[in-house]
């Protein structure tokens, strides 16, 4: 993956950082993590930044992980140094940004995408856009995704979002509190520049203080619920059979465990 992979722009006091390879479904690898985290630094370093945007290239958010880099990295060992380590460092610098962080939903919003969309403050998400967790199917658990769609839902419906692997519609996600607003598609930009415009109104110390007081308030530990995520999910890809598993999923094979259901007969 190129340089190019994450794009960088500073523009009237907001950094918008945009995930640049479409045609892989924008998902994320420890090319691309690293400058996610790097950006969201920059701008959180720079007085010339007041807020940040998050965004996908070409009606893509994200599809989550790159499976193909994954499975390149597993048999060495390096799924801690090459996948979790920088996801989690991507997801908590999104999740502790002092400066309130939009995430711009067009499009699909998949797995590991979704932990990046969900550490964000504020989601906005186009009509036609599509969540979903399908990480079961192929033996493993959103394990860094729990902690944020916990933040945002009930119990049960995280419980549900997971267990029954469903692709979801934005209009449900607003339902269960994942999202923020939901807007036509041809208005993805003017919602984000509205928003835009009342957050560069408001105090940047009150809105840094308003992110800080509120995880004082509720005594938040995310970054503790991370760590554990981290252990957990580095544990089950070390495990050669689940590598195989997704191997097998992206090929389009059947996993041993899957079978056909026809229905109690009436």
């Amino acid at each position: 993956m190129n340089d190019n992979s994450v794009l960088y722009e500073l523009e009237e006091y907001v950094a918008w950082i945009t995930l640049n390879n479409p045609l892989k479904g924008n998902v994320v690898n420890n090319d691309n993590l690293p400058l996610i985290s790097d950006f969201i630094e920059s701008a959180n370093n720079g007085d010339n930044c007041r807020v940040i945007v998050l965004q996908g290239k070409d009606g893509i958010f994200s599809r989550g992980m790159d499976f193909e880099n994954l499975i390149r990295n597993s048999k060495a060992g390096e799924i801690k140094n090459h996948f979790t380590d920088p996801y989690k460092k991507a997801v908590l610098a999104i999740r502790n940004s002092t400066k309130p962080v939009i995430a711009a939903i067009d499009g699909d919003v998949l797995a590991g995408g979704m932990g990046l969309a969900l550490a964000s403050d504020i989601v906005i998400s186009t009509k036609r856009s599509v969540f979903g967790l399908s990480e079961a199917l192929f033996g493993i658990i959103p394990a860094f995704v729990f902690p944020f769609l916990l933040e945002r839902t009930s119990y049960k419906k995280a419980r549900y979002m997971v267990l029954s692997t469903k692709k979801f519609s934005a209009e449900d996600a607003l339902k269960f509190g994942i999202v923020d607003e939901i807007t036509d598609d041809d208005r993805l930009n003017k919602s984000v520049k509205d928003m835009i415009k009342r957050l560069l109104y408001s105090s940047p110390a009150a809105l840094a203080l308003t992110k800080k007081y509120s995880d004082e308030l509720t005594d938040n530990k995310i970054s503790e619920a991370v760590d554990f995520a981290q252990n957990q999910l580095t544990e089950l890809l070390n495990v050669e059979e689940n590598v195989n598993n997704i191997k097998a999923f992206i090929e389009g094979e059947k996993s041993g465990w899957a079978i056909s259901y026809k229905g109690k007969k009436s």
